[in-house]
């Protein structure tokens, strides 16, 4: 008989569950990934994400290839194509490695009902997560609100070591080549290829992505809590695309997190920890959005729901494409836009900023970044809009509003950041680079940077803005409380 391997969000041969366990049956193996139409749609996925993962797609091709097989690329709806796969090549069980969204898991239950009235047996595996959404929860067994407590049982528990590449496996053979499989993915599905060295295909596969995990291992982990969130350092593990793409596996970065512990003395220790929270965060966002499926458009926090946003469409375009006046939200934007990936830090400025200087719907930032973050995870994207925009499950209360020019000058006190996506700011002194509003008029003509002209004014007022946003909130609260009584 004949096993499908269904290539998901795990797009790698090494550390990869559903495949090591289909290879242990000995049985011819057919690898199999499905195009989603939705992810063909110019207005909801940008041409960056497309062509990263669609990239990752085809190096998986090409390492299939190495080991003498060949990735079967089909589009189409997933519960039609696998049973014609099956038809086309008798096989008699497909494996998958678990997905917890709610569209993920509804895709899911429909394919696996598909697959078994055609007699079908279905193999789902743990692979995207160390922990599942059920392993953890309070001693009421209900699932964590707080992240807290979450990280202290999550890193009580034992871990699953990574699995070892198959050695020997049989691949299906004799299948016809569909039209456009030979050709580069984004090609074939009509998608543009960003312009630059840095969108080579190459570099989104998972032989790249492993010397990545392996070069920030042996360098800037043990520097990582110290450096982390200044943008102008090239300070952060650049891992997340590889994460969410699954060129590499949650198992083989935490175990190689453990050997970098190992090796790091004194306040090395801290940064390797805090590079594991990171890692526990994406599991607890995971877990949460499981849990609360509602989140992926409404409030986790109830009372927040109907917050009354002002949603000045002006104002949104002017964040979105990085006009402001505000440098560090700007400049935010512009790396988002032009190289669709965002410092962690600057996710967190960018969004408040949105919700709490702009009084825009979170939903309209999470809707953006989703089109153009090429590593973009639905968990992650909504549980940190939320967090942002106090209508998650952080502790803190909604009246935590950044300051963008105090979080300018404290994560990015040199301006190096500002300057090298606002290059027009390049000769503004150092202390207006955050602020260039208070440069007198003949500093403006001797930085090349006119108020207005060169660089807009600000677009808000951010004192007022925060009181105005403070009593929005407390006005939503009050008026949720009313209703419960």
């Amino acid at each position: 008989m004949t096993a499908i391997i269904w290539f998901r969000r795990d797009l790698r041969l090494h550390d990869h569950a559903a495949l090591h366990t289909a290879a242990l049956t000995g049985e011819p193996i057919v690898p199999l990934f499905i195009m989603d139409d939705a992810f063909c749609q110019p207005d909801a996925v940008a041409d960056k994400r497309s062509h990263a993962f669609l990239s990752a797609v085809d190096n998986l091709a090409g390492s299939l290839q190495e080991v003498g097989g060949r990735l079967l690329i089909r589009r189409g709806n997933p519960a039609d194509v696998l049973c014609q796969v099956a038809r086309e090549t008798g096989a008699d069980k497909v494996f998958y490695n678990r997905a917890y969204t709610p569209e993920a898991r509804k895709r899911d239950a429909t394919v696996t009902e598909a697959l078994e009235r055609q007699g079908m047996r279905v193999h789902a595996c743990k692979d995207l997560l160390m922990h599942e959404p059920g392993d953890i929860l309070t001693r009421q067994r209900t699932p964590y609100a707080l992240f807290t407590p979450y990280k202290r049982v999550w890193l009580t528990l034992p871990k699953d070591r990574p699995f070892p590449q198959p050695t020997s496996w049989r691949m299906c053979e004799g299948l016809a080549e569909m039209p456009g499989e030979s050709a580069p993915l984004a090609e074939a599905f009509g998608r543009k290829r960003p312009v630059g060295s840095e969108w080579a295909t190459a570099l989104f596969g998972e032989r790249t992505a492993r010397e990545r995990l392996q070069q920030f291992m042996h360098e800037a982990v043990h520097r990582y809590k110290e450096r982390r969130d200044f943008p102008g350092l090239d300070a952060t593990s650049h891992l997340s695309f590889a994460l969410n793409a699954g060129t590499l596996s949650i198992r083989t970065v935490y175990h190689q997190a453990l050997e970098a512990m190992e090796e790091a003395r004194g306040e090395e220790v801290a940064s390797v920890e805090a590079f594991v929270t990171e890692l526990v965060w994406r599991e607890f966002y995971q877990q949460v959005l499981y849990h609360h499926p509602h989140t992926t458009d409404h409030a986790f926090l109830p009372q927040f729901e109907a917050v009354a946003w002002e949603n000045d469409e002006a104002l949104f375009s002017a964040w979105c494409n990085g006009e402001t006046g505000y440098p560090i939200v700007d400049a935010a934007m512009k790396q988002l836009n032009e190289t669709g990936w965002m410092h962690n830090r600057l996710r967190m400025i960018a969004a408040s900023f949105l919700t709490k200087d702009l009084l825009v719907d979170w939903r309209w930032g999470m809707r953006y970044f989703a089109k153009q973050l090429v590593d973009f995870d639905e968990a992650a994207n909504i549980g940190g809009w939320q967090w942002s925009a106090s209508t998650g499950t952080d502790p803190q209360p909604y009246f935590r509003i950044f300051n963008p020019v105090a979080q300018g000058e404290k994560f990015d006190p040199d301006g190096t950041f500002v300057k090298k996506y606002l290059p027009v700011l390049s000769e503004v002194p150092l202390q207006y680079i955050h602020k260039p509003w208070e440069m007198p008029e003949h500093v403006q003509e001797q930085a090349g940077c006119r108020l207005g002209l060169d660089y807009p004014d600000p677009c808000v007022d951010h004192a007022s803005r925060r009181k105005l946003a403070m009593s929005l909130f407390q006005e939503a609260k009050d008026s949720y409380a009313r209703t419960q009584k």
